[in-house]
């Protein structure tokens, strides 16, 4: 420890030797009244000692004063003749160089204007100090030099000095201000024309706080303090910048955001994909089923031509012996059939020998009547039928009825011929009908596809156009446009949407070319011939420059079309979109026609009705401009693929009744014609003989009585007969069994034909599936389709008919039409699952859009998201969050726990000071900070302590909870709107509100608490402010009277600090000040008051005033006391 010298003044009063920096001379030239236009220099050398510095009121002493605060106080909280009760207007550096003296005379707003010892203000003034320590023996001088400029503001140059320096050695021979800094500069002195650089290098040498020279500014004039809790917070402890401390967590906590944001962003788009690809399970498992049915009724032809080759190769085999056996049959029979024919012969010969001629001609003649009777009773049967199908309701028994018949058949065939041909016309028309509903419907499904591969409204065809013209030209589709892709019809303004559409039809379905692109596109198109699936295309490009006007410039009325459309913002050519929509197509919207009728300019009404100048009018009614699947505008299109949708079920609807009209035609045609041949063929009977049997009839039965006749005669002729008889029905037996053979050898050849057929056609089929190289998959499924005929009949027969293959063919199809039934709300689940995550996420549908073909896409990302993304972004949260976020709130706190501590401490080493000074008999004064109770402030610590709770629990319920908390304390102070409230709870000076207990010295009891001087007397108030202000001093000069140290600051000015206060409370005043080893330069008056600090100074100051201009003088206590004495303390 440093020891401390006592000594003793001539008065008797014991005094510490001189510690730290404390104030051994000051100068001044042309500074206010201390006028050097002698070029006199204005020096006192208080020598280290306090100092009274005397004089009456307005001679000067105030200049002193305020020549030290110019040099040791910032400009900006400087207050110039504060003890006098001057504002900070009536005396300023400049009124001080011009050396200001009184007023007179009043300028234009009538005021007094100041009179001046140096009005021209071509001089300089200077401003010096010197401050030095006996404990390290060194010395430093700081200085102000200050000048006016041509505009009369007050120029200065801060000085610093190591060592003693002086106005006359060092700071004169200026030939001019501007040279001022450079000679400076070359006799040693640092020089700057900032306060803040000269603070810095006075502070390094003397290591005051940041707020020293503020306090030492308000205990210029201070006589009381009337909030000890604003008084210790704003002048005895400094307050900490946290603005870094407070970006880095802000900074932190954006990142955090940012993690919180991208980890929420991929927990919701594993959520929405999870269903994604359950559906998409179900969609894949149902979709190869449907896979293997399919392929299983494709392996079908190949299944049964392989059963047909197993099961007609043995049947052919038995077949072709089956025919070898039939021919050795007909063999034996035509042998029989020549011996029998020779028997019939002989016999015959016999029976003619006998009188059988007539006997043998009456069969023949018999069989000639029974076949003509034959052929005319079927001709009449074919008549009946006729009869039956023409619809004629008549009985043709006899030629008369035959003849009424045949009278009304010509008006019947015109009648049905009529008929017939307005049913034809009927099925022609019903089939133009079909043709262009079925090419709408092909068109509606084509625009539905093409819809559902983009979100605008624009045709397919163009769509295409546009494709084909990017893709040979290595152009991205965005940089193209087209005009509807840019702008849309507002939702509430759907009533206009039809007449807007048919406005703007043509310059929406422009496309955009950019300038740059200009030269490219247009020489494309020239050598290019616009065509889509062969068919050639109209294309209407608009070269795009910069526009002469902008949209935003003017706002357009409520009834103008201009307001009732929105626009795709973010796209480059929006605003020359905009631009062209003003200057061409600003229609008025009238809601009347009265209101169309009286305008002028362009103007529309809701129902299509278009004004395009004085004379030009336009409404179109034709569905295809009114119809909204036909807009083209916006740049989303479920309205339109909706209606497009709709259009297709109507269409196909209406398909369906025509194909249904169609057949009933159809039917109705058949059974007219089938009229129609009916009495076609009711006409080709001319005679009612063709179709009456009766006359033939009659003739066979008089033949047979004859043959009876000639029969009975004779017995021999009988014998003959009966032997014929029996000859003839042995080679009718011999015939039928030949006819029988032959029968036979037919089936079986046709059987063998058949056979030969099947296997020929098994063959081929399968020769075929093994060229293509598919016989090998198909008979993988083979057994599942033999698992299909378990309990069918699987035979030729089944075979050759088809039955077999209709029958599998049906059942494998029943499976595959099962599958596809199962398949489809599957398939429509998992695309609206889709449309729903690509509505949350639109930017994903860069790489994926709404069809089963991109499952595997959503599958992948969610794999991506669940194995890689999301622990990714969990880990990032996590350590942001605890690695980051936490550990720097964790700082911010310890941060200010330990200025809370920081300030506790220093309060308690000033209250180890203020313990030895008695500040009532048997009391001493202790400074108390206590913990504030202000709501605000308390929550806050609550918050920030909150904050880093549970820190160890990683569970992400804990880090998401925390992160809440976290956000909602982070976002308070990051929010401008809250910087009153962040400046407060961040200030650890407002943690506590800071009172003076005045405590018993014996018991330690507190015997009355202060927090501001309300209520006290004059000396009272004084006594607790000098106990406050020095106090902090101490704080801020960093003195600790128990250990002082010879390299602080030690110097204070008081100006008429004890005009109101009675010697016991000066006398208090000073020995604190001394018990702190506190230099002083009282200011005061000449009066008796200044007797009271006789035994604490150790030099004198009289400064006195003549001819308007200042003098100073020094004085020896003994002189003083002189002075005091014969003047009565009146100078």
């Amino acid at each position: 420890m440093q020891k401390r010298l006592i000594f003793a003044t001539p008065e008797g009063i014991a005094m510490e030797a001189q510690q730290g920096y404390r104030l051994q001379k000051i100068e001044l030239i042309n500074w206010g009244t201390f006028d050097s236009a002698n070029g006199q220099v204005y020096s006192v050398t208080p020598a280290g000692q306090t100092t009274l510095l005397v004089g009456r009121n307005g001679c000067g002493k105030s200049t002193l004063v305020d020549a030290l605060l110019t040099l040791l106080v910032r400009p900006s909280i400087r207050n110039f003749n504060v003890a006098a009760g001057g504002g900070k207007r009536e005396r300023d550096e400049r009124t001080y160089v011009k050396g200001a003296y009184d007023r007179g005379g009043y300028d234009e707003s009538n005021s007094s204007q100041p009179k001046f010892l140096r009005p021209k203000g071509n001089h300089y003034s200077v401003i010096l100090a010197v401050f030095g320590s006996e404990g390290t023996g060194k010395k430093f001088t700081i200085a102000q030099v200050l000048y006016l400029t041509a505009d009369q503001m007050v120029e200065k140059l801060y000085c610093f000095a190591d060592g003693e320096r002086s106005i006359r050695d060092d700071f004169g021979g200026f030939e001019g201000t501007d040279t001022i800094l450079k000679l400076l500069k070359k006799r040693g002195i640092k020089v700057t024309r900032t306060h803040a650089e000269f603070e810095t290098w006075f502070s390094k040498v003397t290591n005051v706080r940041a707020k020293a020279m503020e306090v030492f500014n308000q205990t210029v004039a201070v006589k009381d303090i009337q909030k000890l809790n604003d008084f210790i917070r704003n002048h005895m402890l400094e307050q900490a910048d946290r603005g870094e401390r407070v970006d880095r967590l802000l900074t932190h906590f954006t990142e955090l955001c940012d993690a919180h944001a991208s980890l929420v962003r991929v927990q919701q788009q594993a959520l929405l994909l999870e269903p994604v690809a359950v559906a998409g399970k179900d969609c894949l498992r149902l979709q190869q089923e449907l896979k293997y049915a399919e392929r299983q009724l494709s392996a079908t032809a190949a299944f049964l031509h392989s059963k047909t080759i197993e099961i007609f190769e043995p049947v052919l085999l038995e077949r072709q012996r089956a025919v070898d056996d039939v021919r050795a049959e007909q063999d034996r029979l035509k042998q029989a059939s020549r011996r029998l024919e020779e028997q019939s012969r002989g016999l015959q010969n016999e029976i003619d020998q006998a009188g059988g001629d007539r006997l043998r001609l009456i069969p023949l003649l018999i069989d000639t009547a029974e076949a003509q009777a034959a052929q005319v009773r079927s001709e009449r049967k074919r008549f009946q039928d006729a009869l039956h199908k023409s619809g004629l309701e008549a009985t043709v028994d006899d030629i008369e009825s035959f003849r009424t018949l045949r009278a009304s058949l010509p008006d019947l065939q015109a009648t049905l011929k009529g008929n017939v041909s307005e049913l034809e016309t009927q099925l022609v028309d019903i089939g133009v009908a079909r043709r262009a509903t079925n090419e709408s419907i092909r068109q509606c499904q084509a625009e539905l596809d093409g819809l559902n591969r983009r979100r605008e409204n624009i045709p397919e065809r163009s769509v295409e156009l546009r494709a084909m013209v990017c893709r040979d030209l290595g152009l991205n589709v965005i940089e193209l446009p087209f005009v509807a892709e840019l702008v849309a019809v507002r939702p509430e303004e759907r009533e206009w949407e039809a007449s807007i559409e048919k406005v703007l039809n043509s310059f929406a379905m422009s496309l955009l070319v950019p300038e740059r692109l200009y030269a490219a596109v247009s020489s494309y198109v020239d050598r290019t011939r616009l065509a889509v699936h062969g068919q050639g295309q109209r294309l209407v490009y608009l070269q795009i420059g910069r526009p002469a006007t902008s949209m935003n410039s003017t706002v357009p009325t409520e009834s103008s079309l201009l307001s009732k459309l929105a626009f795709r913002e973010g796209h480059t050519l929006l605003p020359w979109v905009k631009a062209e929509l003003q200057q061409r197509f600003d229609y008025r919207c009238c809601d009347t026609v009265e209101e169309f009728q009286q305008c002028r300019g362009l103007a529309m009404t809701a129902s299509r009705h278009i004004k395009s100048g004085q004379r030009r009018h336009d409404k179109d009614d034709r569905e295809k401009i009114s119809d909204p699947r036909n807009f083209v505008l916006g740049w989303d299109n479920r309205e339109k693929k909706r209606r497009i949708a709709d259009e297709l079920i109507r269409l196909q609807q209406e398909e369906t009744k025509l194909t249904g009209r169609s057949a009933s035609i159809n039917q109705q045609l058949h059974s007219v014609r089938d009229r129609l041949q009916a009495v076609a063929a009711l006409d080709l009977v001319m005679t009612y003989d063709q179709i009456d049997p009766s006359s033939f009839e009659q003739t066979i039965i008089s033949l047979r009585r004859e043959a009876e006749q000639i029969s009975s005669k004779s017995d021999v002729l009988k014998g003959l007969q009966q032997r014929l008889a029996e000859v003839e029905d042995q080679r009718e037996a011999t015939r039928l069994a030949t006819v029988e053979a032959v029968r036979n050898q037919t089936n079986l050849e046709r059987d063998i034909g058949v056979c030969e057929q099947q296997l020929s056609y098994a063959r081929s089929g399968l020769e075929r599936r093994t060229r293509d190289g598919l016989l090998d998959e198909d008979r993988e499924y083979f057994e599942g389709l033999s698992r299909q005929l378990v309990g069918c009949i699987i035979d030729e027969a089944e075979l050759s008919t088809g039955r077999l293959e209709r029958q599998i063919k049906e059942q494998v199809g029943r499976h595959v039409e099962a599958r596809r039934t199962e398949l489809e709300p599957v398939q429509r689940d998992l695309l609206k699952l889709m449309s729903k995550f690509l509505q949350k996420f639109p930017d994903e549908g860069q790489d994926l859009a709404i069809g089963i073909e991109y499952l595997d896409s959503f599958l992948g990302l969610r794999q991506r998201i669940v194995e890689e993304d999301l622990p990714r972004h969990e880990q990032r949260f996590r350590e942001r969050l605890n690695e980051k976020v936490i550990h720097e709130i964790g700082l911010f706190r310890a941060e200010l726990e330990s200025e809370r501590r920081q300030i506790e401490d220093r309060i308690e080493i000033l209250n180890a000071s203020l313990k030895q000074l008695e500040y009532r008999p048997g009391t001493h004064i202790q400074l108390e900070p206590r913990p504030v109770r202000d709501r605000e402030v308390v929550e806050f610590q609550t918050r920030l302590r909150e904050c880093i709770e549970s820190s160890f629990d990683d569970s992400a319920a804990a880090n998401e909870a925390r992160f809440e908390r976290i956000r909602e304390l982070v976002e308070k102070l990051r929010d401008e709107n809250n910087r009153r409230w962040r400046d407060k709870v961040t200030d650890v000076r407002r943690w506590f509100d800071f009172v003076a207990a005045v405590i018993n010295r014996e018991t330690l009891e507190t015997i009355s608490v202060y927090q501001d001087s309300s209520g006290q007397s004059g000396g009272e108030k004084a006594k607790l402010a000098f106990t406050i202000l020095v106090a902090a001093i101490a704080y801020q000069y960093d003195l600790d009277p128990e250990h002082p140290t010879p390299d602080r600051f030690q110097f204070v000015v008081v100006d008429e600090m004890f005009s109101r206060v009675d010697d016991q409370h000066a006398e208090y005043a000073m020995e604190l000040f001394r018990q702190f080893g506190l230099q002083l330069l009282i200011v005061a008056p000449l009066d008796a008051k200044a007797r009271v600090t006789q035994p604490y100074v150790g030099c004198y100051l009289h400064v006195n005033k003549r001819d308007n201009r200042s003098e100073i003088f020094e004085m020896t206590a003994t002189a003083f006391a002189d002075v005091m004495g014969e003047t009565g303390g009146d100078l």
